[in-house]
């Protein structure tokens, strides 16, 4: 497979995995039509190609935190004068903000519908959206130290993402909700609750996911896929949730 290299992500492929690396830029990437249509046809590539057992996202350390969080929101957010705690937040660029939640919501969606086995590499902090996209991912490894950051909170939004959705599915729906309302949770709670797999050092941190994936996918492609689809069959209500979403929002 030919290797893509953007500004906000690049792709290779190393023992049979495909590797979708996030860097720089990713609200550019969950805002850009164009290149979230290239990611997800990449996506889409590696599922058919026979050659390929699994797929990896990992983050570039950094880059799914809360400083490109902030400077999203804020810089597309409108005066908020006249608002108050019962209304939503005001967007003088709205379109930006629904583009964001449906292009995230539709790459969620494809990764949720993944016929292989997927699984994401988180390096660092990682806030709202970014968390509710690793939970869609079959299997999940963290950096130590990693913290995971309601940062919807703050600023009075939703939690997006489809967070609400896979928490409720791993935990319990008081759990799920004390968690959403705090102001952050740690890694090592994040595997006590069954959200992480495994806690890696940063160091050779790529290298370590690897090497923990062989694990899982010297399984048949059959036993994989089947074990896939009836582990999966709860997720079929995951359209019904987006759309439950846009139909609160006015998306």
């Amino acid at each position: 497979m030919e290797d893509i290299t953007r500004k906000s992500f690049s792709t290779c492929v190393e023992e049979s995995i495909a590797i979708i690396t996030i860097k720089e830029g990713v609200f550019d990437l969950v805002t850009d039509i164009n290149e979230s249509n290239l990611l997800i046809d990449y996506i889409k590539t590696t599922e058919g190609n026979p050659e390929i057992k699994a797929l990896l996202t990992i983050n570039a350390e950094g880059h799914y935190g809360e400083k490109d969080y902030h400077d999203f929101i804020t810089g597309i957010m409108g005066p908020q004068d006249d608002c108050n705690s019962k209304s939503p937040p005001k967007f003088a660029q709205k379109d930006i903000r629904f583009r964001e939640i449906n292009i995230l919501n539709k790459i969620i969606k494809v990764l949720s519908e993944y016929r292989k086995l997927c699984f994401s590499g988180i390096n660092g902090d990682i806030v709202t959206p970014f968390i509710g996209a690793a939970l869609c991912m079959d299997i999940r490894f963290a950096t130590e130290g990693t913290r995971f950051v309601m940062a919807h909170n703050k600023y009075g939004l939703h939690p997006s993402g489809a967070l609400p959705f896979f928490l409720s599915q791993y935990i319990h729906h008081s759990r799920a909700l004390d968690i959403q309302f705090r102001d952050e949770f740690g890694v090592e709670e994040a595997l006590q609750l069954g959200l992480v797999n495994k806690i890696f050092p940063k160091e050779n941190f790529q290298k370590r996911c690897l090497h923990e994936m062989q694990h899982f996918i010297r399984c048949e492609s059959s036993t994989i896929g089947v074990t896939k689809r009836l582990t999966n069959y709860t997720r079929k209500a995951l359209a019904d949730y987006f759309l439950y979403e846009a139909s609160l929002l006015n998306l």
